[in-house]
């Protein structure tokens, strides 16, 4: 029998079984660990539910928060005027790409992440509309997350119908009055993306009309009509009501008459992370004029890093009084712990301004009189001095 030389061409080196054993070991490695995110009903809900499951605290917590109508007591004892309790000179606590749980990639969309938020005080919402452009979705609105730079590839794991997002925030934002706060004005941000069609924004229409109809303003606010003014009526009006803001009119649809605030020429409504930083005195002064008349949002598009790590300085927006400064409620970084300090957010969902940030409402006395001695005085003012009589000759 002939030996096999160490180069015989027949034999496989024991060294390539082994490179081909390690490829194995890792590829399987990589499969098993893949598979929790691929896109299936099974691991949807167990990652909504583990989800859910470490946001718990929010629930728990939830009794011991206070609702507005108790905050505004502790105000007035405070010696806050009620001139000074306009819509305007709060900040309101706001959760960004609403009804995700973040990461971005690989996330998922669920009404438990709606549901979280308004237990862990969130009052206004920015939802990330995206036509849907599945089969037979007919580009109704969805909530989803985008990768950046795109408009259809997905990178959540899945998406929900726009409605179903809704169902559940408003459910859990007014119905459940036991909780506190559940008669506090909610602020809803539809924020457009992609290519919404007109048959996108006629089913966002339909949404809200089947689910909060109730809670609208009234119609003095449709279709933008009162936005120049929102901003100064007392927030205690706003009571159990729902006010919308969009990045479109939607002009010739319907939804333009759900719409109470909109994209206003002149006027910003989204700033930027860093946009407040470095304004000199009178650029600062410009800006926070502005944004006491105008109600304005920061809150990074739900696909990019700022959205998700919660990096960014809140307080630096704050600083110019913007209104909502929208974090990712699920990353308890240093700055959410800011955000859910008792001297921020973590007591109540408002916060009433520093006085310099405040739009003063003026109250003008009443007329005066004017004096003239022939109408009386005392008890007589406003009767004339009764002529002599006439004597006839």
């Amino acid at each position: 029998m002939r030996e096999s030389s160490p180069d015989d061409p027949t034999k496989f080196p024991i060294w390539g079984l082994l490179i081909i054993l390690v490829v194995i070991v890792g590829l399987m490695i990589w499969y098993f660990k893949r598979l929790g995110l691929f896109e299936n009903a099974v691991n949807i809900r167990k990652l909504a539910k583990s989800s859910t499951e470490a946001q718990a605290d929010y629930d728990a917590k939830n009794p011991s928060r206070v609702g507005i109508r108790q905050y505004l007591a502790e105000l007035k004892k405070q010696g806050v005027p009620d001139t000074h309790l306009c819509l305007t000179n709060f900040y309101v606590s706001t959760v960004n790409a609403a009804g995700v749980f973040f990461p971005a990639e690989d996330g998922v969309v669920s009404p438990m992440a709606a549901r979280a938020a308004v237990m862990g005080g969130a009052r206004a919402f920015v939802l990330d509309i995206w036509p849907d452009l599945s089969p037979d979705a007919k580009f109704g609105p969805s909530v989803q997350i985008v990768e950046s730079g795109s408009l259809w590839r997905r990178i959540s794991m899945n998406s929900l119908p726009f409605v179903s997002i809704l169902k559940a925030l408003v459910q859990e934002a007014f119905e459940m009055e036991a909780r506190p706060g559940s008669s506090d004005p909610l602020f809803l941000y539809l924020r457009f993306r992609g290519k919404p069609r007109a048959a996108t924004y006629t089913a966002t229409a339909n949404a809200l009309r089947a689910v909060l109809e109730q809670y609208r303003l009234d119609p003095s606010y449709n279709t933008c009509r009162g936005q120049d003014s929102i901003f100064s009526i007392p927030i205690t009006s706003l009571l159990k009501k729902v006010v919308i803001i969009s990045n479109t009119k939607a002009q010739g649809n319907i939804l333009s008459d759900y719409i109470n605030v909109g994209p206003k020429d002149g006027i910003k409504m989204e700033w930027g992370i860093t946009e407040a930083r470095g304004l000199g005195t009178e650029a600062k002064a410009d800006a926070i004029r502005k944004i006491q008349q105008n109600l304005t949002f920061v809150a990074p598009l739900s696909e990019t890093p700022d959205a998700e790590n919660n990096a960014w300085d809140f307080a630096l927006s704050q600083s110019v009084g913007i209104h909502f400064c929208a974090l990712n409620f699920w990353n308890r970084n240093d700055k959410w712990k800011a955000y859910m300090d008792p001297a921020m957010f973590g007591k109540q969902s408002f916060l009433i301004k520093p006085t310099p940030l405040r739009y003063v409402i003026e109250v003008l006395p009443n007329p005066k009189y004017p004096e003239n001695p022939g109408w009386g005085t005392g008890t007589q003012a406003g009767k004339p001095t009764e002529p002599p009589p006439i004597k006839l000759p």
